[in-house]
Formats: structure tokens, C-alpha cells, sequence
């Protein structure tokens, strides 16, 4: 697989390329020594190489996954049919090419076996996705018979998914609906934007606690687009703290303020209603002490 950029800002080739895909620094980096990404049509000549405005790079991903199976899972709820965990930040949810290795299906695939053949074959058993940097609450299937039915719920909006994030600023409500339809980035294949052109979104906030520089929400999903939070707080002027790739660079978080803190569905097979919840991780529980 092939992965094409074009830079919107002057900043180190690796950290670029890590800031827009799903690849970790071992696979970025090794890629880059493999001379497998290229920048104008040249191989990068390192890692650390500052890339400009405009800039092509040109990533190939075949044979360059970075072998790793000794991610370590915080397993939530364990049964039969269902997994759910706790997701840790900067850590990926599924492989490229099939390639699960050093993902967090690469894990569970090592822990479970039976989950390589649940669901779709490019991610087994994953129901829903976070973006690498967030972390919380992720829900797995074990059984083919519990994806089926936790699909359908996901599309029929069944499954109350609430997230903590800290924006930048204030908004202009303290609670609101965003409706914004999200469809892929032209220029860049792995970010999103909201356009008349997408696929219906909605979201919805409420506001925790107000700093001076910043407001801490509890966001609320209604569907489930890519990088949703994301994009619908980018579009209210108020983009997620540390989020770098949508609008802000914050030198003290090296991932955006996004946690997926609960969690409640009833459960597919079973028909118990499930709730979990789970706390803000410490880097972000520190920096909402230091602000």
C-alpha cells in the first residue's frame, strides 16, 4: 500500500507523517532507513529531514511493518462474545495490508486466536475504531453472531458512545448539537472536512468546566464518521487541544485531548444492558492540573 501527502506546513518528515497516518515512529522510521518514502520523487535522506509547504511525500508500506506483538492490553470485560478494553494513546487499532503486527488487533489476535476470522479480514472483530492518539473505551466482537448485531446497532445509533475533550477557547453554548456533513480531505486522503459534499454527522457537547484558555466537554457521538469530534470542533473554531493535525499544536500533550470515557449498549447476544466507564488517563488528569 501506498500512501501519498502533501505537507501544509514546515515541520520534521517523521513527525509529519505520524501526525497523518495510522503508521507508529518504529514503522515511520524504518520505512525512511528502507528508503521507502519518498519526498519529491527523492528518498528521505532521514527521519529528521524538514519537509516545506507543498512538499509530496510518497510513502510505501509493503514489507515495512516494524514486528511487534508485545503491546499489552487493559482488558475491561472479557465473555464469549464480546471484548472491551481500554485503549491506550498512540497505540493503533488495526494493521495495513492484513498485517496486524504491533496493533492493538495484532494483540488481541495473539490473546484471542479465534478473533482473525470475525468480521471484516483487514480488521477482525473491531466494531468501532479511535483514532491512534485517543484513547478509552473500544468495544471488540469474539463471536461472528455478536460483530453482525453490534454492527447493525452502530448503524442504527444503539450504542451511547461519550467522549471527554478539551477544546481550545470558549464556545458560543454551553451545550449544542453540530449537524455537519464530513466527507475525505481531497489534498490529504487521511484527514477529513466538513462540505455540503459529505456524509451526514452529528454530534453533541456539553460543557464540563470552563478555564481561561480552554473548556473541557463531554461529547456525545450520534453517528460515526472519521476523526468526527475532531472536525465538528475545528468547524465551531474551537479545535481539540493538542490536535495538531485539525488546528492545534500544543507542545506539553504529544496527542489530542481526546478520551472515550463511556461506554453502554446492551449486549448482543446476552440482551443486558453494559456500562463502562473509564477515567481520563494521567497525562491528561496532569494537564488539566497545570492549566
Amino acid at each position: 500500500m501506498k500512501i501519498r501527502l502533501i505537507a501544509n506546513r514546515k515541520v520534521r518528515l517523521d513527525k509529519y507523517i505520524s501526525d497523518n497516518s495510522d503508521l507508529s515512529r518504529e514503522q515511520i522510521n524504518k520505512i525512511i532507513e528502507q528508503k521507502n518514502c519518498l519526498v519529491d520523487g527523492s528518498p528521505a535522506i532521514k527521519k529528521s529531514q524538514i519537509i516545506d509547504i507543498d512538499n509530496t511525500i510518497i510513502i510505501d508500506t509493503r514489507d515495512n511493518i516494524e514486528k511487534n506483538n508485545d503491546l499489552i492490553l487493559n482488558y475491561e470485560y472479557i465473555d464469549e462474545d464480546i471484548i472491551v478494553l481500554n485503549k491506550q494513546k498512540n497505540t493503533i487499532t488495526h494493521g495495513i495490508n492484513n498485517n496486524h503486527l504491533g496493533t492493538i488487533n495484532g494483540a488481541l489476535i495473539r490473546d484471542y486466536p479465534e478473533i482473525k476470522n470475525i468480521g471484516d479480514i483487514e480488521r477482525p472483530g473491531v466494531v468501532h475504531r479511535l483514532d491512534k492518539g485517543t484513547s478509552g473505551l473500544m468495544i471488540f466482537s469474539r463471536s461472528q453472531k455478536s460483530y453482525e448485531v453490534l454492527k447493525n446497532m452502530i448503524k442504527d445509533r444503539k450504542i451511547s458512545r461519550n467522549y471527554t475533550a478539551l477544546i481550545v477557547g470558549k464556545p458560543k453554548s454551553s451545550k449544542a448539537i453540530i449537524e455537519a456533513p464530513i466527507l475525505r480531505d481531497p489534498n490529504n486522503p487521511l484527514k477529513r472536512k466538513v462540505s455540503p459534499k459529505g456524509k451526514y454527522s452529528k454530534t453533541m457537547y456539553t460543557t464540563l468546566k470552563n478555564f481561561t484558555k480552554y473548556t473541557l466537554l463531554e461529547v456525545k457521538l450520534f453517528t460515526g464518521r472519521t476523526h468526527q469530534i475532531r472536525v465538528h470542533m475545528l468547524e465551531m473554531g474551537n479545535p481539540i487541544v493538542g490536535d495538531d493535525v485539525y488546528g492545534n499544536n500544543n507542545s506539553f500533550l504529544d496527542r489530542p485531548f481526546l478520551h472515550s470515557s463511556s461506554i453502554k449498549f446492551k449486549h448482543p447476544v446476552k440482551n443486558e444492558e453494559m456500562y463502562f466507564e473509564s477515567k481520563l488517563p494521567e497525562d491528561l488528569n496532569n494537564f488539566l492540573k497545570e492549566i
